[in-house]
């Protein structure tokens, strides 16, 4: 594995493109997780699994797919040693996510149905007309698949916030410091000063729960061992060698 500076999972503003509509359904958080298949097929497909949650080879390789498209923009001459390292770094971040979806199961953290109704109406109101279920037509992915991928993406989403967003405490000195910094000359002419500190607030959070994030998921770590199936993971880097 990686050591690399850990960074929060992305919880992008819903205000979506295109490509984003699709990045939710197969990038980073393309998980089709695992809890009633037989042990022997599980055995056998599996590329992470962490407790009962399992990531498949097939999920991983739509992941870095979808990746590789944004990383090497339509290059078709990438190097191996390059192709390996985005699947490293996808197999990390899956790692992490299959860990954090593994302590909501623990902890009860779930997605509602209002909640993801909601979440999915406000995404296709960015489409007029019939433009959102064309695009998923034109990518292959049926709306209950990228339904189920949102609802992941959701989870995790809540649980950072729960878990290291919301209990950030910001300061009257971390404001003051962020006004020094940015804003020496004082609030620009025309800005509304309670926007801004809401937005402040909300940088300053976000900023703090990146910092932790690191510490909070080695420990994650330790109580949800990841298991990673060297055969596949061995045989799937020997493929561009």
């Amino acid at each position: 594995m990686e050591c690399k500076e850990k960074s929060i999972p992305a919880t992008e503003n819903r205000s979506c493109s295109k490509k984003r509509i699709i990045t939710v359904a197969l990038a980073l958080v393309g998980l089709l997780i695992w809890t009633g298949c037989t042990r022997k097929k599980a055995e056998e497909e599996y590329l992470i699994r962490v407790r009962s949650h399992a990531l498949g080879l097939a999920e991983f390789h739509q992941a870095v797919e979808a990746a590789g498209e944004e990383a090497f923009a339509g290059d078709r001459n990438v190097e191996p040693a390059a192709l390996n390292d985005l699947r490293m770094r996808i197999l990390n971040q899956l790692t992490e996510e299959l860990m954090i979806i593994a302590f909501a199961a623990d902890h009860r953290i779930k997605i509602t149905d209002e909640e993801l109704d909601s979440a999915v109406n406000v995404i296709k109101a960015d489409y007029p007309d019939a433009t959102f279920e064309e695009t998923l037509l034109e990518n292959a992915v049926s709306f209950q698949f990228w339904r189920n991928q949102l609802a992941t993406r959701l989870l995790i989403e809540k649980v950072i916030a729960k878990e290291l967003i919301g209990p950030v405490q910001i300061t009257t000195d971390d404001i003051a410091q962020y006004y020094h910094t940015n804003y020496p000359q004082g609030v620009p002419a025309g800005e509304n000063a309670d926007d801004i500190n809401r937005r402040i607030v909300t940088h300053l959070r976000r900023q703090k729960a990146e910092s932790a994030y690191k510490e909070w998921i080695e420990k994650l770590r330790q109580s949800y061992p990841v298991e990673i199936n060297r055969q596949v993971w061995n045989k799937l880097i020997g493929e561009t060698h």
